[in-house]
């Protein structure tokens, strides 16, 4: 996947609906990981509304990965505008579907880009937006005498301390953001003396 310091995306899965000329249009968001966790979720809010006029998506997972669908409306008039509403707002690793259940009165071209880019700002919305940062996790190993300066300087850095293990030496697993993680490493090694060991584990978003 590619790698942002950080992105925008929505904090939760949220289900609103609106109605348009006696048509509702329902939309389910959702924060997806990757390309095959929004296409699960677009299956799964299809069969529950199978019975649906159409069922309309789009989502946008990182650069270049993204995909849309009009699912029998007229060509541009739905899945776009959905992207469109993600893109304008700037957010990632997001799927949308609105479904719509026909209620008898034509909307026209316009109408339709109108409510389905409704229904998806309220979805939208209704989800929050965060932004997610890329954390670097730490492990620092070190001989007891050194346990309480060592938590000293990583308190005091920002870091959040994810785990404290303590045998014969002691191990701090911690977590900061990436561009402030070889600071935080030099600073160790520096009052240890080079005494304590860091080393790199994984990355994620936060």
């Amino acid at each position: 996947m590619w790698q942002l310091l950080s992105y925008r995306t929505v904090d939760r899965a949220a289900v609103t609906e609106i109605s348009i000329k006696k048509s509702r249009f329902i939309a389910n968001v959702k924060p997806v990981p990757d390309e095959a966790a929004a296409n699960e979720f677009i299956r799964e809010i299809s069969k529950m509304h199978r019975d649906a006029t159409h069922n309309v998506y789009a989502y946008r997972i990182g650069e270049n990965q993204e995909k849309c669908s009009d699912d029998g409306e007229p060509s541009g008039t739905a899945g776009r505008p959905v992207l469109n509403v993600i893109k304008g707002e700037n957010l990632y690793q997001v799927a949308v579907v609105v479904t719509r259940y026909y209620g008898g009165i034509l909307l026209g071209a316009g109408g339709l880009v109108r409510a389905y880019s409704q229904a998806a700002a309220q979805g939208v919305s209704a989800a929050g937006i965060v932004t997610r940062s890329l954390h670097q996790q730490l492990q620092v190993k070190f001989t007891m005498p050194l346990f309480g300066l060592i938590k000293r300087v990583i308190e005091q850095s920002g870091a959040k301390i994810l785990d404290v293990s303590v045998t014969d030496k002691a191990t701090i697993t911690c977590r900061l953001p990436v561009a402030e993680a070889d600071r935080l490493m030099a600073e160790i090694t520096e009052v240890s003396a080079g005494q304590a060991m860091v080393k790199k584990l994984e990355r994620e978003y936060v």
